[in-house]
């Protein structure tokens, strides 16, 4: 038997990495061609994880390494081809040869592996049965190795039952059991993300004391706000923080740490920075395909699931304008002066509500504001009951150009009562949903340069601006938005996960759009009347 490292080259390291330690013999060639034998030879940093992870430590004969640690960007670290190899090694690889070279090579009493115990774990007992139907055993049905195991598909004990006597079985774990009986010889924690505390780990440990060759795998990238909020996932920070530590201080045994992450302080839109921390990059995806996630994704989202930037609760989003733009539009004495235009938007569960209001100041520039909930309506409100009769009761002491409802979103089940009680709702198409998000980013003055010059040299008045009254509703829909190119300079403004948190910025837009269409239409009234 041959373990020997294999000297590729590491195109793409990790931003922390244990370090190979060359005077170990490793069994991580031996994985590789599992690996191969399943159809997908190892990426150069899945090579480099296997040779560091399975080194053998002269000093015992055993694995210098009882614990793995992997964190890297979604998508383009490989988890499934990273772990799959690693469970079938451990069912067919870890044998009396094993034992029998090593007692050989180092001259001690190592014991023989035996069959061995594998439990794969996922977000829930439910992802990882799914993810072992679907994936791991369609996999080693289809690979050479199909004719050395069998496949027990019961509801609730799936399993690999190996001719050697060895089992492979998806499931969960508590703080009590392993779950897979009396001893565990590999965990494996799949997306650690999702781990609250510690109760996955320590319904292993206890199960692998006994076993000499023992391993516990972790792998996860880094949960975007969309997906978690900070401090849901202390597990993986904890272990995060010590493996960096770990390091940086050299240390070479007990836990084998991988972070493939970008620096901090690099453009997280420059394609460089993708390179220099998406191992997978080039092999099974494409700079096309991160361009357009970085284009779809929040970018905190996007900076946290693919470069692993922790996010903090205070992380700003700011992607559609600059905050310091926005903040340049606040203006607490801002009202409006005249007819305002009312709009009503409804998050998607209809749990939440928001009635906006926009029309123009004494200036000519817009002022738009968030009217409920937050004055007569708690902000704390939950449910819809209070839209109607409110929005009735605003038009009856406002007296507005209109209201404007989005017939394609949520509030759309506003229009016909308003209709029926008489008030007048105006219900923009899709294309004039696009041009309001137009008027509205282009009143921000976002593209303008913040002091303008006539002629003459002297400062000029800029074109038209929105102001608004700092109000956090709508300061977080404007930080969270982004734009949605539709094609020929139109857009619309989205966000990934929630859209809720959108509805005041979609129903000032839409409001300002309505005082445009309704006071135009009224004032060309007039002047025909006239003429």
């Amino acid at each position: 038997m041959t373990a020997t490292t294999t000297g590729r080259r590491l195109t793409c390291p990790p931003l922390y990495g244990t370090a190979r330690s060359p005077e170990r013999p490793t069994l991580g060639p031996k994985v590789a061609e599992v690996a191969a034998r399943l159809g997908k030879p190892p990426m150069p940093h899945q090579q480099h994880i296997f040779d560091v992870a399975f080194e053998i430590d002269p000093d015992t004969g055993l694995l210098a390494y009882s614990e793995v640690i992997v964190i890297g960007p979604r998508q383009a670290t490989g988890k499934t081809e990273l772990l799959l190899p690693v469970m079938t090694h451990r069912c067919v690889g870890f044998d009396d040869a094993l034992a029998e070279w090593s007692r050989r090579q180092f001259g001690h009493d190592v014991p023989a592996p035996g069959p061995q115990r594998v439990l794969y774990t996922a977000q829930t007992a439910d992802d990882a049965r799914k993810k072992w139907r679907d994936v791991h055993v369609e996999r080693l049905k289809a690979s050479r190795f199909r004719r050395e195991f069998r496949a027990r598909l019961q509801q609730n004990m799936e399993a690999f039952v190996w001719a050697n006597g060895s089992m492979w079985a998806p499931g969960s774990t508590t703080g009590k059991t392993g779950g897979t009986g009396d001893t565990l010889d590999l965990g494996v924690i799949d997306e650690a993300w999702s781990r609250e505390d510690s109760r996955t780990e320590l319904g292993m440990r206890p199960a692998m004391m006994t076993r000499p060759w023992k391993q516990l795998w972790a792998v996860s990238m880094i949960p975007g706000l969309s997906r978690a909020l900070p401090g849901t996932w202390p597990w993986l920070a904890h272990k995060r923080q010590v493996g960096r530590a770990r390091v940086d201080a050299g240390v070479r045994r007990g836990t084998a740490f991988f972070d493939f992450s970008a620096a901090p302080g690099l453009d997280p839109a420059d394609p460089q920075t993708w390179w220099s921390c998406m191992p997978g990059l080039g092999y099974t995806v494409t700079e096309k395909t991160v361009r357009e996630d970085f284009e779809a994704f929040d970018l905190v989202d996007f900076e946290a699931e693919y470069l692993g930037w922790e996010p903090l609760a205070s992380t700003p989003r700011w992607k559609l304008v600059r905050q310091e733009t926005w903040e340049r539009l606040r203006d607490s004495r801002s009202e409006i002066v005249g007819r305002p235009v009312l709009s009503a938007e409804v998050a998607e569960d209809r749990s939440a509500a928001w009635i906006t209001a926009a029309g123009r100041r004494a200036d000519g520039d817009w002022h738009v504001e968030v009217v409920e909930p937050g004055f007569r309506i708690p902000r704390d409100v939950v449910g819809l009951d209070w839209l109607e009769p409110r929005m009735v009761e605003l038009v009856g002491t406002q007296n507005p150009w209109t209201v404007v409802v989005d017939p394609s979103r949520p509030a759309q089940s506003l229009i016909v009562p308003l209709r029926q009680r008489g008030i007048d709702v105006t219900t923009p198409s899709q294309r004039e949903v696009a041009g309001a998000c137009g008027r509205f980013y282009d009143a921000t003055g976002e593209e303008a340069p913040v002091v303008l010059e006539d002629a003459d040299g002297q400062e000029a008045k800029p074109g038209v601006r929105v102001h608004h009254l700092g109000q956090e509703d709508l300061d977080s829909a404007v930080s969270w938005a982004r734009k949605l190119d539709l094609g020929n300079g139109s857009f619309v403004f989205v966000k990934k996960g929630s859209e809720a948190v959108l509805c005041p910025l979609y129903g000032v837009a839409l409001a300002m759009h309505g005082h445009d269409v309704k006071s135009v239409a009224e004032v060309e009234d007039k002047i025909g009347d006239v003429w």
